[in-house]
Parts: structure tokens; sequence; C-alpha cells
């Protein structure tokens, strides 16, 4: 092996390159210690391809030009020196694995050397042959590795970045290291300037004790994430205040430094909200806005259970538009639907938000009246009756003139079944027939009226005076 030195600012090729082996390029400006290196090399030289650059722009050059897999790097140049050689080199070739040799013996330097990006770091004179060929060795698998993670951060950090559902990561004290683009859309804030804040910023405050103490029975606890799936709704705070629902999946890390927690994060509300559509729309008469007959007698079982168990009493009343048939014949259909949606509003207004009223079918309606007794439901039946005697229904959907009264509306009345449920009673139906006699009774008598159901004794309800513009 020999070695072509010049001052000219060419490389010496010391061994030509060979498929398979590990090429070398050695930046050294000083003869003698090229040598030594060529020499704690030599045992190596089926296995290995060495290059001399004398200055840190030859070796640029010569990279620029050829494949190598390893540098040892000399730190005192004629263009360089220190620790600048290590970073000049390592931004024009980051992938590239360095090994620094050096007469300078520093345990802090050599730290120093390691976290500007070179992999070993080797004093000059304590090194022999196959120490030098092992920190080659292992300086490229470093840095193999070094790449792969760098290569698996980012693409991590891709499917973070391009994630819909928004991703953070906190430290043992829960303040925020990682917010990514769907959290900053999700909750306002910019990356920039919630990174190292606490969590609780994004919790609004009456949740954030009982937050810790589920944070810390995690932290505890032998389970490493918890997914979405499992676990129940929270709510999220928004920069500017507003709340939302959500979903959270988390998983704990136990890192050098402590645990670090990760949270997925999905704002629910378009989902809640739809939902509760879904929901409405099966609980609800769409005409009225009224439970329908499926949700109405789910609630009336409520109060069933609840007479049950304290024995408080459940009242029910059920109304029925007199002559509806005849509204339909004479004014049309469109002002049969309005005088169901006149009754609907009327009766919401005179009942207490504990009420529950429903449409049972057509022009039939049902309401239970929970823990009032009986001469309470006829007062109330009573005063529901005269209130839907002097309720407007409009001929068409025009808004009504309070100075026409009567012109372009019809009236209509209505007749009323009371009956008390028992305890006794086995379900709802029992007292729903006992006022659907009642009511049926009130109807042979005359309409426009209430009637209690049999076996309750009690008043009978009839108008003082009938309203003369009643329709049929």
């Amino acid at each position: 092996m020999s070695i072509a030195l010049s001052g000219k600012p060419i490389l010496s090729q010391l061994q030509e390159p060979h498929e398979g082996r590990t090429a070398i390029l050695l930046v050294e400006d000083e003869d003698a210690d090229a040598r030594l290196v060529t020499r704690s090399l030599a045992p190596y030289a089926r296995r290995s391809s060495v290059a001399r650059a004398t200055s840190l722009k030859e070796a640029r050059v010569w990279l620029h030009r050829n494949a190598c897999d390893v540098v040892l790097l000399d730190l005192s140049l004629p263009d360089s020196f220190g620790l600048e050689t290590v970073t000049r080199l390592h931004a024009d070739a980051p992938s590239l694995p360095l090994v620094v040799l050096t007469g300078y013996d520093d345990e802090d330097f050599a730290l120093e050397i390691l976290a500007h990006g070179a992999q070993d770091y080797l004093v000059k004179g304590q090194t022999d042959g196959p120490l030098m060929w092992r920190a080659v060795q292992h300086a490229r698998a470093r840095k193999r590795l070094e790449e792969e993670l760098r290569l698996s951060e980012e693409r991590l950090q891709g499917i973070i970045g391009l994630a819909q559902d928004a991703i953070l990561t906190t430290d043992a004290d829960l303040n925020i290291t990682l917010f990514n683009r769907a959290a900053e859309s999700l909750f306002g804030y910019d990356a920039d300037d919630i990174l190292g804040r606490p969590l609780s910023l994004l919790i609004p405050e009456r949740f954030r004790v009982d937050h810790d103490v589920h944070i810390a029975n995690f932290s505890a606890s032998g389970v490493q994430a918890r997914v979405m799936t499992n676990r129940r709704e929270v709510q999220g705070l928004t920069a500017d205040g507003r709340e939302f629902p959500a979903e959270v999946s988390i998983a704990k890390l136990h890192h050098a430094h402590g645990l670090l927690f990760t949270a997925v994060i999905r704002d629910v509300s378009e989902r809640k909200r739809v939902e509760s559509e879904l929901r409405r729309m099966a609980t609800t008469d769409p005409l009225t806005g009224l439970n329908n007959r499926r949700r109405f007698l789910e609630l009336a079982e409520v109060e069933m259970a609840r007479l049950r168990r304290y024995g408080r009493p459940v009242l029910v009343l059920m109304l029925d538009i007199d002559r509806f048939k005849a509204i339909n014949d004479s004014h049309g259909h469109a002002t049969g639907d309005r005088a169901l949606v006149r009754l609907a509003e009327v009766c919401r207004s005179e009942l207490r938000d504990t009420d529950h009223i429903g449409r049972l079918g057509g022009e039939e309606f049902a309401i239970i009246l929970p823990e009032t007794p009986l001469a309470s439901a006829c007062e109330v039946a009573e005063r529901l009756r005269h209130r839907l005697a002097l309720a407007d229904v409009p001929l068409n959907d025009l808004p009504l003139d309070p100075a026409d009264l009567g012109q372009g509306c019809i009236r209509m009345t209505v007749s009323i079944g009371v009956a008390m449920s028992g305890e006794d009673d086995a379900c709802i139906e029992r007292a729903l027939g006992r006022a659907d006699r009642a009511l049926y009774e009130a109807k042979a008598a005359g309409r426009n009226r209430v009637v209690i159901g049999d076996g309750y004794p009690g008043p009978v309800f009839a108008p003082a005076s009938v309203p003369t513009s009643i329709a049929g």
C-alpha cells in the first residue's frame, strides 16, 4: 500500500474501491497521521478501500463524486477547525457516518462532537487497528439505525400530520409536547403557542379535577392503552371557550424521563347531532312535534314504575278533537293538520315540564300528569278544554291579523277523559283504557266537556258556555 502526498488540492487514492468493501474517506492533512491510519487498517485491506483528502474542500468535492460508507475526520484541517469541521461536513452529507480522529482527549468535547452529528470519537495515539475497524463498523451500523429511526419518525410525523383526528402528546406533568394539525383545527390553538403548556387548557374547568384523578389512576394501572370504544364521552374546550363532545383514545409510554401520554381525540358533535335527530325522528310525531305513541308509552311506564315504588298518583288524560272528520271534509286536510298542531301548541303552553303528552294517532292525544291529585288533574283538563275552545285555527298558512279575529280561521273543541292510575295497574294501558271510556262518555254527553273515568268519584266538568264558532 502506498500513499501519494501532494500539497495540491487533489485526493490521494490509497486503495482502489471494490464492490462489497467498506469505502472509507480519510480526511487528514498530516502525512504521518495518515500513514498511521493506513497501517492500522492494513489487516482489513481485503474488506476496505481508503481514499484520502487533505482538506475539507477536497473531502466535499470527493464525496460529491463518489460513494462512501464512512469518513474518518481530523478536526484540524487547513480550511476548518474543531467542531465547525463536523457541523460543515455533516450539513453536506447528513446521512454519512462520521468518526472523528483527534489528538484532543476530552470527554465533554467528545460528547459535544457526538451531539453535532458524529457517530464515534477516537483519540490519535490511543487507537489500534482493531479498535479503529470496530469504530468504522459501529459508525456504519449506528448511522444506519439513526437513519431508520429518522425515516420512521418522518413517516410517523407524516401520518400524524395527515391524520383527521387530533393527536397530542404530553409529558408526565401533562404539559403538551406534540400537537398535530388536526388538533390545531379542532382546538383553535397553533402548535407553537400551546407546546409546553398544560393539557388542562383543553378541558372545561369543571372537569379538570376528575380528569387528573383519571390520569393518576391510569398511570398507576397496568393498562397501557384505552381505546375510544371502551371509554366514556368527554368534553373538550376550544381556544374561544366553546365546548364540544369528544371521544378519546389514550396510551402511555414509559420513557427515560418519565411517562409520556398520547391521546387521539375525535370531535363527535356531528355524530351526536345526527344521533339526536334520529332519536327525535324515532320518538316524535312529525306533524305536531309531540311524543309519538311508542315514546309516550315508554315515558308512561317510567311514571308507573315510580308510582309502584313511591305510591304517588299518576293521572291520565285522553283528548280527542270533536267532529274532526267534519273539519277535514269542510276545510280540507291541511286545515285539519293545523288544528292538530294548534292543539299541541296550546297543550305545551299549559302543561308542566314534568308532564308528558303524546299523539297516539289521528286526532287522539294522551297526557300523563305525574304526582297530581285527581282534583288538580280535573282542573288541568278543564283549563285545556277552555283554552282549546278559544284557540284560532287558521284556514291557510298566512299569519293571522289580530284585528281580524275570527276571520280566516275556525275554532275547535275537545272532549277529555280523566282517569287515575292505581298501584294495582299492571301497565299504563289499563288507566288509558279507563280514560278512553271516559272520553267517549264525554262525546256521548254532547262533546266539549271533561268526564272522570269510572270507579273514581268526582265532579264532571261541562262548559259554562259553548263558543259560537265551533267547527262542525
